[in-house]
């Protein structure tokens, strides 16, 4: 009799989980970490050894009942499971189960089509290096977390990464877009106009690779609150209550429409700094956090 293809996928879970227990001792790693988004994977975890402190991620408490483990409970369900991974870490971190100097070891679906199909070896230094999620609740105000997340997380790569080998800045304006189409005006025929919302979501991958791509030309995307990309390349006026408008080119003038498209509505806006890499928010007129992106490699600095 063949086996069914729960029972494959669950036997692939058991090889994949063995496999990580060999690489945490080869490693000497203590903590693994799987990410449980269904209650069957829960059997699949072993239970008789002392060499290993597994977490089971859970998104909500229906899935812990009569669990062995520690636990640890991320709601992650709302957020791109391109985002999936780090929104879980960093929900970790904060929790106290992955510390400075320490190494984990963590077992997750990347396809979402199997119980768990990928391993990442995590080194808690990465998470305290970038972005909090408790600082993103207390900045957000009025603007979902997971969206600000987003956001933020899509810069850093834009500031790690740049675009066709070079470095580029942008800058991008979240929330109260009335009030932002009234400061702000194209500079380009806009790219997104004329397709529905449901390709336009800052969560959709192909979304983010466009947005990158179209980082190479000057002005501000916009998005609104629930993560819809509205526009791109558009021109803020720096002065925004009826001031002088400044051209969005370098660190200078960005910060400044930053800063003053903030100050005149109910927005958070993110730029990334094409010198630095240096990923910023702004919120009432002022930064509120600086996240420097590590860049591997150098970039050639975008000629204007």
């Amino acid at each position: 009799m063949s086996a069914t293809s729960g029972e494959k996928t669950e036997k692939e879970s058991l090889v994949l989980i063995h496999e990580a227990m060999v690489i945490a001792e080869k490693l000497k790693i203590r903590k693994i970490l799987i990410v449980c988004e269904k209650a069957i994977l829960v059997r699949t975890i072993p239970t008789d050894t002392e060499k290993f402190q597994f977490f089971v991620v859970v998104p909500h408490e229906k899935v812990i009942e009569d669990l062995e483990h520690e636990v640890i409970l991320c709601d992650y369900r709302g957020v791109a499971r391109s985002d999936r991974l780090d929104y879980i870490l960093r929900t970790a971190a904060e929790q106290g189960k992955l510390k400075k100097g320490e190494k984990a070891i963590c077992l997750f679906s990347l396809s979402g089509a199997r119980l768990v199909d990928s391993l990442r070896i995590i080194r808690g230094e990465e998470l305290y290096s970038h972005i909090s999620l408790r600082d993103l609740k207390r900045i957000a105000k009025n603007i979902p977390v997971d969206v600000l997340y987003a956001v933020v997380n899509l810069a850093m790569e834009i500031g790690r990464e740049g675009r066709e080998g070079v470095s580029v800045g942008t800058i991008f304006v979240v929330g109260d877009t009335e009030r932002v189409n009234e400061l702000s005006k194209p500079m380009i025929f806009d790219p997104f106009l004329g397709y529905p919302e449901e390709e336009r979501s800052i969560f959709d991958p192909k979304v983010q690779e466009s947005v990158k791509e179209l980082t190479l030309i000057d002005g501000a995307f916009i998005i609104r609150e629930d993560g819809i990309v509205l526009s791109a390349g558009r021109y803020l006026h720096a002065g925004a209550g009826g001031g002088k408008a400044t051209p969005l080119r370098g660190l200078g003038a960005r910060h400044a429409a930053a800063a003053a498209i903030t100050a005149h509505s109910e927005t958070i806006a993110v730029t990334v700094s094409e010198s630095t890499g240096t990923v910023r928010i702004f919120s009432g007129g002022k930064t509120v956090m600086s996240i420097r992106s590590y860049r591997p490699h150098l970039l050639v600095k975008r000629k204007h």
